[in-house]
């Protein structure tokens, strides 16, 4: 095969179509096999027809604007555009055309390479289409996306930002998250930057306050990964909503559950008026017995200064008896804000055993505390944690109402689990657990007492439950109930 033939092979099997224009006129002076499936026209037909019979002139695609190709072609150099073509059925169809100047023999020629794009324009309308249904979700969520560099300035940003922050789109880009987050919350939003960027997996979760546009300091919860290897995104992105709602809504939640918690308080030392006064009376009467027996030996001439010293002693005892009493009292009932502290839930436990004591005595229960041999530190509401104690309690006191005398008995254990918690078991030989749905005691307003509220078992899950821990009822094998908590182990850093 000689060479010519070579290239006429090749020109006819070519995966494009080929025409050959003259530069001038721009009519086709050949095509190949290709160029004739393309347009349905044979090649007989195509050499009768211009580039404008070929063309959908309907959408702009003539002659006019083909020589107009050709001609630029010519002056400066390869041309590459898009094109429309109508076949000889009146198909039509996107084209890529590729224009080039080459010389054939002794006479200048120009070259059009034809492709098919139909399949390209129809994926790329999909990824256009795709790219405005993410854009109206992105744009109508409740949450904000970005994508940062390492240091926080905005290479994207949403454009759910409007609504969110009150900022257009271009207000944000190229900014540095750090102007609009409050000064005390920026140092540790670059810590956590800082140790996303140097992790290649996993997602860090944040919170910060930030100002919106009206000026307005708003509370912002994100979730942050690391995609700088990503190719398509190349950056830290950021996912954030706004909780200020939902953040004010707890803290009201709480101020509501301290006031229940206070009214409860009030109410159980109202039920323990005279258990009080009864433990009070004691130590009142001792130190009148005293002082009036020291008034009459002091007038009768008969006191020494060492018998003196002893009475004074011995009232001293009782006065600072009474004392303790009152202060537990005060203690426990008084009104105060959220306080979190690092406590030994043992001393907790042993600061209010002279409160339950005082419910044991009328009662004639028999009360116990297995405190354990090392310390169980936790991070929590110290008044709060009392009052659950003192109330589930109170509680196995007077389940205990028709156990016989003999075996009713109160007992506190605290200990650390195997699973890392704090826990504390409040154990009685009471009439025991409902048998259907025993977990129904802990409803709100659900009571088996004649005169109660239904709040305290309720409130004590409520409480504990704000401390993230957990707590439930069992029944014991040998009569009675046990009324368990666990709360989380503090670690030093939560003190620090």
């Amino acid at each position: 095969m000689n060479k010519a033939n070579h290239y006429q092979d090749v020109f006819d099997h070519a995966n494009d179509g080929i025409f050959i224009h003259d530069e001038v006129s721009g009519l086709i002076l050949d095509a190949n096999r290709m160029a004739s499936e393309m347009t349905g026209y044979s090649k007989e037909e195509l050499f009768a027809l211009t580039v404008g019979g070929i063309s959908c002139q309907d959408r702009g695609y003539d002659f006019n604007h083909a020589t107009q190709q050709i001609h630029r072609a010519v002056k400066t150099g390869p041309q590459i555009f898009e094109w429309w073509i109508k076949t000889k059925e009146g198909k039509e169809f996107p084209a890529e055309v590729n224009l080039k100047r080459i010389l054939l023999g002794d006479s200048h020629r120009i070259l059009a390479l034809v492709r098919d794009i139909s399949d390209r324009k129809a994926a790329e309308l999909r990824i256009k289409g795709r790219e405005l249904y993410y854009r109206k979700l992105i744009s109508n969520s409740a949450d904000g996306i970005a994508i940062l560099d390492p240091h926080g300035l905005v290479r994207w940003i949403g454009p759910s930002i409007r609504h969110i922050l009150g900022y257009r789109e271009r207000d944000i880009r190229d900014r540095s998250i750090f102007d609009a987050i409050l000064a005390e919350d920026v140092p540790a939003m670059k810590e956590a930057l800082a140790s996303l960027t140097e992790s290649d997996q996993g997602t860090l979760a944040t919170q910060y306050r930030i100002r919106h546009r009206n000026g307005a300091i708003r509370i912002h919860e994100a979730s942050c990964k690391n995609l700088l290897k990503d190719e398509s995104v190349g950056g830290l992105l950021i996912n954030f909503r706004d909780i200020t709602a939902r953040v004010e809504a707890e803290e009201k939640a709480k101020l509501r559950d301290h006031e229940l918690s206070h009214v409860a308080r009030l109410s159980t030392m109202g039920e323990m008026s005279s258990a009080l006064a009864h433990e009070l009376n004691q130590p009142f009467f001792a130190i009148v017995n005293y002082i009036g027996g020291t008034i009459r030996r002091v007038k009768a001439g008969n006191v020494s200064t060492s018998g003196l010293l002893e009475v004074l002693k011995e009232t001293q005892k009782e006065a600072e008896r009474a004392g303790r009493i009152i202060r537990t009292v005060r203690d426990f009932t008084r009104k105060s804000l959220f306080h979190r502290e690092m406590a030994d839930l043992r001393s907790i436990v042993q600061d209010i055993s002279t409160f339950i004591e005082i419910q044991c005595k009328p009662s004639a229960v028999r009360f116990e505390i297995l405190p354990g041999a090392t310390p169980v530190p936790v991070n929590c509401d110290r008044v709060l944690i009392e009052q659950v104690i003192a109330n589930l309690a109170c509680n196995g006191i007077e389940a205990m109402t028709d156990t016989p005398q003999e075996k009713r008995l109160l007992r506190i254990l605290v200990q650390t689990s195997s699973g890392g918690k704090a826990c504390v078991a409040i154990e009685d030989r009471g009439h025991g657990l409902p048998r259907s749905n025993p977990e129904k005691i802990f409803d709100a307003f659900f009571t088996t007492k004649k005169e109660g509220l239904g709040i305290g078992l309720s409130l004590c899950r409520s409480i504990i439950d704000s401390h993230d821990g957990h707590l439930w009822a069992t029944t014991r094998a040998d009569g009675g109930a046990v009324f368990h908590f666990s709360l989380p182990l503090a670690q030093e850093s939560d003190h620090a």
